[in-house]
């Protein structure tokens, strides 16, 4: 067999040798048996912004071509350029097959033609439309595992004829925050596609645009941020199947953005003629959105992540950009704004009728479900809740007939109270793991007397904690009475005090409790008779002492069914009645009632049964449940004098709202309803 070897085909006289070469060994023929071939080679290249291997360069530098002729003769080609000419090719058909290399001579593309030889010289094209090879790939995916509570990762790749298929990965660290995956793939472009899940809530995602070389191995790492925020890139530069840079930009995205509120992001080509010969894909936070050079879409609050793909008309020609960035909730400040209402059951959340709820130290949520008995820890995620962890009674729980939910920042302790049993169970919360371990139980027999009888209650209610003393004081719902827990207690023995607080004066049934957060002032209301009755602790530590006695019996003002209470400060309580809501202050000797607001009068609009209040952590905001007018009232709080102000209202549509908590970081606000099974969660701005 002749083979000829050509190195350039401007050195004539080294080809004629090649040649000669070539023919040495077969049978002689003459120069009319031969002719010229001329081929010119037409190259793939990449995208940038795209997972490669390192150090392997992706432009075609050089080709090689071999060709195989009549009689079994042959050739071999390299050129540093896309157009080759060979002479003295034996006339006939010839297969002529190229191979693309970069400059390290790793094969990137290849491609065959099949040309007859005639006299004349014979010009022939190459598509190189092949990827040379398989390689591996290499992807590690990471997140901060300390804020997901249940993790799941779906990944899926897509290759270039649009075959999708889903992968598992090889090695898995879910529990610790990473996953790997490593696959052997033709060479390519490939779509990988993530969506990480906390429970059954997408919280983050990425599409990246990966290629594989013939043997080598593309490696990456992909951060998928949950709170972090990275730099939005003003632009990105895509190369189009000619290999030509066009430079876009993405315009209508920034840093932060309003959520809930429709948005647009905009691929813009400046070079216009390449512009129409992209296919553009968009990604939210892994989930396809659109696939038009302009997508609109709505996020939630939180971090987010956009990606854009886009696609050339040629081999490989695929590449990728991405921006971060975080959406908030807009408008006055502190005034809730309703982001969903979440439905009992969906997702494993019990709610139903006559639920009670409070948020944990760590921002999570603590909800009780009388209808399904449950005890559920939450958290908020992609503006809905993720359950963390379920108890019944099975777990040693008091989940029946829940009556109360008391959580203290300080202890990170719990106390749940029950009509089942009924009695009071005290627990300790575990931040990180959010759970609950139970340390005490007190049962319903809150004094023995001398002679060995019990005074016992069917259910307790609005409990509130004088840290000084460590005592929960909690409300009987069928006498004039208090009955004290040691919050603090370590055993059985110390949690029940054997104590309880009794007036001898007549009255009927306390509905409304509360203590000041320094445990100098407590409250109590009697709804049955328009009375608050204020009271300052004493030298010796009392609490429930220097008693004085509001009531609309004596004439005064605005008491009418007196029920909600709530400390804003030491020496400030805010009182609501239906539709009244009202202030107290001390004034270093006495207590004196001062602003009132009125349904529909002082410009507030309307307040109609008002059934709970709420006080912010800084103390700076006072939230009004009003179930009657289907709304929540939002005042300012004076921190210096504990004065109230109007500052907006929130409407929930058909819901009633009877329940609010305020999360400790003031950023979310929940609300029970008195007439739905569900729950409704807000964000404050």
């Amino acid at each position: 067999m002749n083979t000829t070897y050509v190195r350039s085909r401007w050195l004539w006289i080294s080809l004629l040798c090649m040649i000669s070469l070539m023919l040495g060994g077969c049978k002689e023929e003459s120069n009319a048996n031969r002719s010229t071939l001329r081929l010119s080679m037409e190259g793939r290249q990449s995208l940038d912004r795209i997972l490669s291997p390192q150090d392997t360069p992706l432009e075609v530098s050089r080709y090689t071509v071999e060709g195989t002729g009549p009689q079994g003769t042959t050739f071999s080609v390299m050129s540093n350029t896309p157009s080759v000419e060979v002479e003295g090719l034996l006339i006939g058909a010839w297969t002529i097959r190229a191979v693309g290399q970069n400059t390290h001579g790793v094969d990137l593309v290849d491609g065959q033609v099949e040309v007859t030889l005639t006299k004349e010289p014979t010009a022939a094209i190459i598509e190189l439309d092949s990827l040379s090879g398989k390689g591996t790939m290499t992807v590690r995916l990471d997140w901060d595992a300390t804020k997901i509570a249940n993790p799941s990762l779906e990944l899926w790749l897509t290759d270039a004829a649009g075959a999708k298929k889903a992968i598992v990965p090889t090695i898995n660290n879910l529990a610790q925050g990473s996953v790997t995956y490593t696959g052997s793939y033709d060479a390519g472009s490939y779509l990988l596609q993530a969506k990480l899940y906390s429970g059954s809530i997408a919280v983050a995602g990425c599409v990246e645009v990966i290629r594989v070389v013939g043997n080598r191995t593309t490696e990456g790492s992909i951060s998928l941020s949950l709170d972090k925020y990275a730099d939005v890139p003003t632009s990105l530069t895509l190369i189009n199947k000619l290999g030509v840079p066009v430079q876009c930009t993405i315009e209508g995205i920034s840093a932060s953005m309003s959520a809930l509120t429709p948005a647009t992001a905009e691929l813009v080509a400046l070079n216009e003629r390449d512009s129409g010969t992209l296919g553009v894909t968009w990604y939210l936070d892994g989930q396809q959105i659109s696939s038009s050079p302009t997508c609109t879409f709505t996020p939630s609050s939180g971090s987010h992540r956009l990606d854009v793909i886009a696609q050339g008309a040629l081999l490989a020609s695929s590449g990728s950009a991405s921006i971060s960035f975080t959406a908030s909730v807009s408008g006055t400040a502190g005034v809730p704004i309703p982001v969903s209402e979440i439905a009992d059951t969906v997702d494993g959340l019990h709610v139903g009728m006559d639920a009670r709820a409070a948020f944990l130290p760590d921002g999570k949520i603590l909800l009780a479900s009388n209808q399904h008995q449950t005890i559920q820890v939450c958290r908020i995620v992609r503006d809905t809740l993720e359950v963390v962890h379920t108890y019944t009674a099975l777990d040693g729980f008091n989940a029946a007939g829940v009556t109360d939910l008391f959580v203290d920042n300080t202890t990170y302790r719990v106390a749940i109270a029950d009509s089942s049993r009924p009695g009071l169970s005290i627990y300790q919360y575990e931040i990180g793991m959010g759970t609950l371990t139970k340390l005490v139980d007190r049962s319903n027999a809150y004094f023995t007397k001398t002679d060995g009888t019990k005074e016992t209650f069917s259910s307790i209610t609005a409990s509130a904690l004088d840290r000084q003393s460590g005592i929960l004081y909690s409300l009987i719902t069928d006498a004039p009475r208090l009955v004290e827990s040691y919050f603090y207690a370590n055993s059985q023995a110390e949690v029940d005090p054997n104590h309880y607080v009794k007036w001898y004066k007549s009255y009927e049934v306390f509905d409304g409790l509360a203590i000041s957060a320094d445990g100098k002032h407590a409250a109590l209301s009697e709804s049955s008779t328009g009375l608050i009755k204020l009271f300052k602790k004493n030298t010796n530590g009392v609490l429930f002492s220097n008693e004085q006695d509001f009531a609309t019996a004596d004439g005064e003002l605005y008491l009418n069914n007196a029920k909600a209470l709530c400390f804003v400060n030491s020496e400030n309580l805010a009182y609501a009645t239906d539709n009244d809501l009202g202030r107290f202050s001390w004034a270093g000797t006495t207590w004196a009632q001062c602003e009132v607001f009125t349904d529909d009068l002082n410009g507030i609009g309307p307040m109609k049964s008002v059934q709970s209040l709420a006080v912010n952590s800084l103390g700076n905001l006072l939230y009004v449940a009003a179930a009657g007018s289907k709304n929540l009232l939002t005042f300012a709080i004076s921190t210096s004098t504990g004065e109230l102000n109007y500052l907006e209202t929130t409407s929930f549509g058909d819901a009633m709202p009877k329940r609010v908590a305020v999360s400790p970081k003031n950023d979310h606000l929940i609300v029970l309803m008195e007439n739905k099974a569900s729950l409704l969660l807000c964000k404050l701005p």
